[in-house]
């Protein structure tokens, strides 16, 4: 897949274009993204999906705190795997903020990529003040003849699929639903950094991730996941929270990786959430915290 940062070196031309920001890469975003591959072998030509970055409602809002589902090079190890040709990260500013839904078009889609149809969305919205959506796209697309496809809504066990309801459902604890919306594991990217030393002294030592300031992390608990280091897969134990048996700690992420003694610290490591086991569980003295961590890790195992 082609990253393309500056649409007027772009070699993409005449693409299929699959326009959204694509926080999560979510079930909807995949299909999306299918759609647009489709489309544009059918008419022989490149297909290209475009994001922002910053995500628009960390200028637009600030004061929402909104936290991602997918920091960007997560966004685009996800988007590649839709076999997408090209992907266009625009940098989302105060100047491109101003801009009427029109001169977007007539800027990026037209000028950047010579689009030849664009894919969105059903609830997309774009261009100053959001006031440009299907119905506004759809008539850009005959006054300067590309053609639209709005992909429809998608349900998942009767839910519709959509970044806000995973983040929600993620912040409170519904993880192993909020996956099955994803489609795919909760990607963690971070550094390696050193803490307390307290999973050492209790005989299962952890990596200590530390994360890119606007991550949504999920609700404390217990996940059973994969560490990626070096590009190697590793099965691991990963706890989020305070680790309130030791109330002097502060929160954090670890991961306890089996089978596994390199020192890793200063890597930069991706760590896949598959599944939630447990909430975080106060115990009244250490022994039986060892004691669920081996059974933790025993279910990891299996």
């Amino acid at each position: 897949m082609q990253f393309i940062r500056n649409l007027k070196k772009s070699k993409a031309k005449h693409a299929v274009v699959a326009l959204g920001t694509f926080d999560g890469v979510h079930l909807g975003h995949k299909k999306l993204l299918k759609e647009t591959v489709k489309y544009a072998r059918a008419k022989k030509c490149k297909s290209a999906a475009i994001t922002f970055d910053p995500h628009p409602q960390e200028l637009i809002c600030p004061e929402r705190g909104l936290r991602l589902l997918t920091t960007l090079s997560e966004r685009e190890e996800l988007i590649a795997k839709a076999r997408i040709d090209a992907l266009a990260i625009i940098r989302f500013s105060r100047k491109l903020q101003k801009l009427s839904y029109e001169e977007f078009i007539k800027n990026y889609i037209l000028k950047g990529l010579a689009a030849r149809a664009v894919f969105v969305g059903y609830d997309f919205a774009f261009g100053k003040g959001r006031k440009g959506g299907a119905k506004e796209l759809k008539r850009l697309g005959k006054k300067y003849n590309f053609r639209v496809k709005v992909i429809r809504k998608v349900k998942q066990n009767g839910m519709v699929v959509k970044s806000q309801i995973i983040r929600k459902l993620l912040s409170r604890g519904d993880f192993n639903k909020a996956v099955k919306l994803l489609d795919h594991p909760y990607i963690i990217t971070g550094k390696v950094v050193r803490g307390a030393g307290r999973g050492r002294e209790l005989g299962f030592p952890t990596a200590n991730i530390k994360l890119a300031k606007d991550k949504l992390l999920p609700a404390h608990g217990v996940y059973i996941g994969d560490i990626f280091v070096d590009s190697k897969k590793y099965r691991s134990v990963i706890n989020i929270g305070d680790r309130p048996t030791f109330p002097e700690d502060k929160k954090a992420l670890e991961v306890h990786i089996l089978h596994f003694k390199k020192n890793i610290l200063g890597k930069k490591v991706t760590v896949y959430l598959h599944k939630n086991i447990r909430p975080e569980i106060q115990f009244s003295d250490v022994e039986e915290l060892k004691k669920q961590i081996r059974q933790d890790i025993k279910r990891a195992k299996r």
